[in-house]
Formats: structure tokens, sequence, C-alpha cells
């Protein structure tokens, strides 16, 4: 039985820090820029043995977890511990009891669940480990800090994912009750909605803070520099697509000389003439972007810059239905007035905390992100909406970059092989309103994609009143509510 347990300890140590490995390798994969940079300056080459994850660090957390579970993991009574005789000495140690070695082994999987979400915890752990002047007490206790944080952490997340998924679910039912949709909008995101869309405002700033999050946000940081600043000294090291005007240009001209049947020199002609179709690449260096349904406003306050390429400014705007900080302005997209008149903020209300965005010049600005929204809204003819007042207030012939960032769930993309046409059915729609779509990535947790726009906007303003339906997976169930 002592040798029994003995291996048993062995092979679970191997497996625990085979654990650690591959959640440290996932995390910094997944990591934003940010986070990537504060890594490397505390571990070093991220190829090293020695980096964040590395090989001695992984044992020394292990050597503190198994430590730790001698004296937190229960079944400590003396005769449910074994003894054995070391090899070579004679000298006895003490086994540790099962009830031990399942602490270790779920306090490990924790560790590396909490790496999969908040890790800057776990990265305080590996950097003391990674020090070989830090004791074994210190590490230990950067251990307890960690999985009592992840324990708060996860009760918290199960919170956000309750406050959000049943406000969801509120939405599209009441919509789906109700004769008149927009009504029953207009009735949510009003007075008698303000304490729901507080909560719903709380987590949702919390969610934006994720990883995954902040991973596409800086795609689109990325994508706007590539686009309008000529490319260079962009945030992402890797993408998946590449992306630039002339990109953009060059694979339209290629769509519509195979559609013609005409040579690749008349297509670009066509792509980059002066006629209302066309998207002669244009040298833009000052650049306004619109963050819709931005509670925190990522652009504004949270991205320390520089923007990527050669944009000399960037002008960020946030408006959302409740704003959770003083920089974005409160606004219903689907009631604010976009038309002739100059974009217009006004002040607070009596008793009101924040400035509210009113009216929005058409064809103002050049980028604007739907970043989680559209799954927000409860009824796929409001969805279009949405995206056709972007068109409006998107310029024209290219100078406009729309992009949605989407969860899987959306179409029920987790698992690629078992997803439903939505996205296909988006663009067709989406592109209908005058837009093209020029770039796709899926990202960890998140469709991300990228449109610009064709033309002067007509399709847009034509389809006032009659806009394009954009569906999605969870349109099903309202579908079976409306039945019964």
């Amino acid at each position: 039985p002592g040798e029994d347990m003995a291996h048993a300890s062995a092979a679970l140590a191997k497996h625990c820090a085979h654990v650690l490995a591959k959640a440290s390798a996932r995390a910094y994969a997944n990591a934003s820029v940010g986070e990537r940079a504060r890594v490397d300056e505390l571990f070093g080459d991220a190829e090293s043995d020695e980096c964040f994850g590395g090989v001695r660090a992984r044992e020394r957390v292990c050597d503190a977890v198994f430590e730790l579970a001698r004296t937190r993991g229960g079944g400590r009574d003396d005769h449910k511990r074994i003894k054995r005789e070391s090899e070579g000495d004679g000298d006895s140690e003490m086994m540790m009891t099962s009830e031990e070695l399942r602490w270790a082994h779920e306090s490990a999987r924790a560790l590396a669940s909490h790496l999969a979400s908040e890790w800057t915890r776990c990265v305080d752990v590996f950097a003391a480990a990674h020090d070989e002047s830090v004791s074994m007490s210190i590490i230990k206790e950067k251990v307890i800090l960690a999985l009592e944080g992840g324990a708060k952490d996860r009760a918290r997340s199960e919170w956000r994912r309750e406050v959000i998924v049943e406000h969801h679910r509120k939405m599209r039912a009441s919509a789906a009750q109700s004769e008149d949709a927009d009504a029953s909008w207009s009735e949510a995101v009003g007075e008698g909605g303000a304490k729901a869309l507080a909560a719903y405002a709380e987590a949702a700033t919390e969610v934006g803070n994720r990883a995954w999050v902040l991973s596409a946000l800086e795609w689109v940081v990325d994508s706007v520099g590539r686009y309008f600043g000529d490319g260079s000294d962009c945030v992402a090291e890797k993408r998946l697509v590449d992306f630039s005007w002339a990109l953009a240009n060059k694979r339209r001209a290629r769509g519509i000389s195979r559609a013609r049947g005409i040579s690749m020199d008349e297509a670009m002609d066509e792509v980059t003439s002066g006629g209302v179709l066309g998207t002669p690449e244009q040298k833009i260096h000052d650049v306004t972007l619109f963050d819709v349904g931005s509670c925190w406003d990522y652009f504004g306050s949270h991205f320390k810059g520089p923007w990527p390429g050669k944009l000399e400014r960037v002008t960020t705007m946030a408006c959302d239905l409740r704003p959770s900080t003083k920089s974005v302005f409160q606004c219903d997209w689907l009631r604010v007035d976009i038309g002739d008149k100059e974009t217009t903020i006004e002040p607070p209300s009596v008793g009101g905390e924040f400035q509210s965005l009113v009216a929005v010049r058409e064809h103002s600005c050049h980028a604007l992100v739907f970043s989680l929204v559209l799954s927000y809204v409860p009824t796929a003819k409001q969805r279009g909406e949405m995206v056709r007042r972007a068109r409006l207030a998107l310029m024209n012939r290219g100078m406009g970059l729309f992009f949605i960032i989407t969860p899987h769930s959306t179409d029920k993309g987790h698992c690629p092989q078992k997803s439903l046409p939505i996205l296909k059915a988006w663009r067709e729609s989406i592109e209908a309103l005058g837009f093209e779509r020029v770039v796709y990535e899926r990202h960890r947790s998140v469709h991300c994609l990228a449109f610009r726009t064709i033309g002067d906007g007509s399709e847009a303003r034509k389809a006032i009143g009659d806009p394009p339906e954009l569906s999605i997976a969870f349109d099903a169930q309202v579908k079976e509510l409306k039945k019964t």
C-alpha cells in the first residue's frame, strides 16, 4: 500500500504539472497585448524553459500545492496515514492520504481554470516560483490567495452569467409576447427598466474586461490602423487574415472579375474609380470612431495607445443605454436622430448623471463598433435597424469601417461543425444595406467581422421602416414561446 500511494503521489504531481503547463501556455496565447508585455517583462523569452509557466516554476508551484494539501486537505488522522521507508537512507516520510491527494488535484485544476479566466493572481504565483530567492512559504501564500480569489471570481462569474442570461431571456420573452416589439423595447430601456439595466451594465462592464473581449477590441484597433493608417507597427503581432485598404480593393476587384468575366485590370479600374461605387484608397490620418453599446468606453478610457500605423489622431465617442462611466453618453441607438443635424450632446437631465447623445450627423464617422451588441437586441428586425443606422452614420465609398463582435452563441458556433448558417445570412443582409464584408476572424468565444461602406448609403435610406432581419440562434426559442 505504501508503494502504491507513493506512485500515486508521484503520478499526480506529474499530472498537475502537465495541467498547469497547458493552462499557462493557453492563457499566454489568449492574453491581450498588454498582459503579454507584463509577462514577458517578468519571465523573459516566451520560448525558454524558464518562461511563464516554465519547468522550474511549475515544479515549485506543485510542491507548494502538495505541501498545502498536507495541512489543508483533510484526512489528518494518524491511522489514515501511511509510512514507508525512503530508498537508500532508511528515513521514513509521511505519505499523503487520498483526501489530501484529492485536495491537491482539485487545487491544481482550480489554478489552471483561474489561468484561463482572471490570471493576474496566477501570474503572481508563477513570478514568485520563478524567483529562486523566494521561500516556499511565500509561494504557498500566493497559491492560497490565488485559490481564494478564484473561488470568489467563480461566484462572481455565476452572478454575471445569471444577470446577463436572465436579462436577455426577459427581453426576448417580452418582445415575443407583445404585439408591438418597439413599445416593449421602449419600456425595457426606459425608467421602468432602469434597475435591471443598472445591474446589466455592472455585469457587462466586468465581462468587457475579460481577456477574450480585450483581444477582440485590440483586433478592432489593429484593423483601424491597418486600413486607415497604412498598417505599419500595428497592435496584433499575428492576424488570421491580413488587411489593408489596398488588399480590400484587390479582393473586391478579383470578385468582380470572376463574376463578370472581365480582366483584373478592368475590374480594378472600376473599384478605384471616382464613381459612386468606387472605393479609391484615401490617406486618412484623422479618424472618428463611434463605439455603440459600450458602457465602459474601452477605446476612450482603457486603450492607452498609441493608435497603430500612421494615424495622427483618433477621436472616439462611446454611447450606451446605461453608461457606467461619465465618458460614455447615454443613448438609445434605435431612437437617436441620424440626419442633417450636427452631432448633438445634451447635458444630464435634472437628477441625471450622464450626458445624452441625441443626434448624429449623417456620414460623419470613419469607424463604428458593435461589440456584443446585436445579441442584446431582442428581435431580428431591430437588429437590422441597428445596422441600417450604422450605415447612415458611416462615411461613404470605403471611408467607413463597421465592426461586429458577436458571441459564438449567435450561431451556436461553439462547435464550428454544428454552427447554423446565420453569419452567411447576416453577410447578405448587411451587404444589401451598402456594405462589403472585408474581414472575418473566429476568435476565442467570439466572431469578429469587419465591413466597409460601398456607395453613398442610398440602400440604407431606402430601407427605412423595412430593415433586413438579422436572426440569431436564440430566436428559435422565441418562436417556440410564441406558439405556446
